[in-house]
Order: structure tokens, then C-alpha cells, then sequence
């Protein structure tokens, strides 16, 4: 089995994160899975320095796996953290661990391991065990998303660029209007820095983005916690979007 690991990066701001993300994946891996490692350079190809879906749409194209893994590189892999890596849906996510200077939505775990590279605590991660080994609904980055799927579904709506805020909750609807329901591993964790890209001091973009879900769509995306926890009940008699390959989106 390959997989095609997309990380979408700036790479002139966050070389520093993206190389411990890349090496952490590589090196902590304990399976001998085939992976390779994609960099979505954001602004490639764009009029605007900052561009994540049209970055990783245009990877996933080159993608040779079988499953897409789409990863923020600002994310740290801890020891052996494929260890419990098994597939319950066509799209599914590990549980994140983040630290405690970052606002974080009740699905996730808070560790004290440092907000940055310079306060980082490496081992306090590594040793890091969580004895929940449920799987529940949920979506959140990183995600596994099989790329045959992520082919029907036609990726990210590059109509979210250049910050790409609310993307992945546009990307999350389309996979349950295919009749996929997103689940999370709650023992299969990555460490989240956070709040490395910017696009947090961008809320102008963010509230664009938020009215053209509901332009895209016909209603409001749900808030938080729901929205990580995949509890969408798409309303369709509401739904304006409504692509040839959708299915019946009842209590989904």
C-alpha cells in the first residue's frame, strides 16, 4: 500500500517547522508502509504569496498512492505514531495533541510541550500515551483521505484561497454529501503547534470565506465542537450544492 503524504507549506517562513514535520514522519514511523513526501509550495503559480488548496490540489494530481495523507506543516510526528494506523472510513484523522498557549476544541488533547520550535519538549511528546483507543466520528487535519474519493469529491475549492479558511470544512461537507462518514483515531496522535501560518490575522479573508460557504452551499457551516466531530445532518432541502456524484446526506 503507498501513500502520498501532501504538506502544504511556506516554505520561506516555516522551513524549520516543515523539515521537523518531514523528518519526525519519516523517522518515528514504526510501519514499513510506502510513503512519499509531497511539499505544496502555497503561492506556486498564484498572483497571491499564499495559496493551500490550489497547493495541494496541484500535488495530489502528481499523487501516486493510494491514500492521500494531508498534513500542516507545523506538525510534529511522535515515536512509533503509526503504531495503531488502521483504516475505519475513506477519510479519517488522527487525534491532536496541542499545547497549552493554543485554543483548542474539546476533541483534542492539551500537553505542555512548548508553543514553538525554541520551547519545544521532543521527549515529553514522544513519551506522551493516551489509552483511548476509540474510534469516533470527526475531521480534522492531519487527514487520511483515499485519493479515489478525494478524485470524485475534485479536492479543495480553490475559491477559499489565498488563506484557505473553512476549505477543510467545505472539504468535510463534500465527503459526507459522497456518503462517507469522517471518523478520528483517538490513539493515533500528531502534535499541533498551531497558529503558524498567519492566516489567524487575516479575519477579513476568514469572513469572506464564511459567507461564500453559505453562497456555495445555501446555509451556515455548524460551529465548533460539532464541526470536528462530523455531526453534519446536511439539511437538503436547503442544499444548494448538489454535485452529480452526491448521495443521500439524511443523518449523516
Amino acid at each position: 500500500m503507498k501513500f502520498s503524504v501532501i504538506i502544504p507549506t511556506l516554505p520561506s517562513k516555516n522551513q524549520d517547522y516543515l523539515n521537523l514535520c518531514v523528518n519526525s514522519f519519516i523517522q518515528n514511523s514504526s510501519n514499513n508502509y510506502d510513503f512519499e513526501v509531497l511539499k505544496a509550495e502555497n503561492g506556486e503559480g498564484t498572483p497571491y504569496p499564499q495559496g493551500q488548496c490550489r497547493a495541494v490540489n496541484r500535488e495530489a494530481k502528481k499523487a501516486q498512492g493510494e491514500w492521500l495523507f494531508i498534513v500542516n506543516d507545523d506538525m510534529y510526528f511522535p515515536k512509533d505514531w503509526d503504531k495503531h494506523l488502521t483504516f475505519p472510513s475513506a477519510c479519517f484523522s488522527p487525534n491532536l495533541l496541542e499545547p497549552l498557549e493554543q485554543g483548542s476544541a474539546p476533541p483534542f488533547l492539551k500537553l505542555d510541550a512548548g508553543f514553538s520550535m525554541e520551547n519545544f519538549n521532543r521527549k515529553k511528546v514522544d513519551s506522551y500515551t493516551n489509552t483511548e483507543n476509540t474510534i469516533e466520528n470527526g475531521f480534522n487535519l492531519p487527514f487520511f483521505i483515499y485519493k479515489d474519493l478525494w478524485d470524485c469529491i475534485g479536492g479543495y475549492d480553490e475559491n477559499y484561497d489565498p488563506w484557505g479558511t473553512n476549505s477543510d470544512s467545505d472539504l468535510e461537507y463534500k465527503v459526507v454529501l459522497a456518503g462517507v462518514q469522517p471518523k478520528r483515531k483517538r490513539d493515533m496522535l500528531v502534535y499541533h503547534f498551531g497558529s503558524k501560518s498567519g492566516s489567524h490575522l487575516y479575519q477579513d479573508y476568514w469572513q469572506k470565506n464564511f459567507q461564500y460557504f453559505i453562497d456555495k452551499w445555501g446555509f451556515e457551516r455548524i460551529s465548533s465542537p460539532q464541526i470536528w466531530n462530523a455531526e453534519l445532518n446536511i439539511p437538503i432541502d436547503k442544499l444548494k450544492f448538489k454535485p452529480y456524484w452526491m448521495k443521500n446526506a439524511h443523518s449523516m
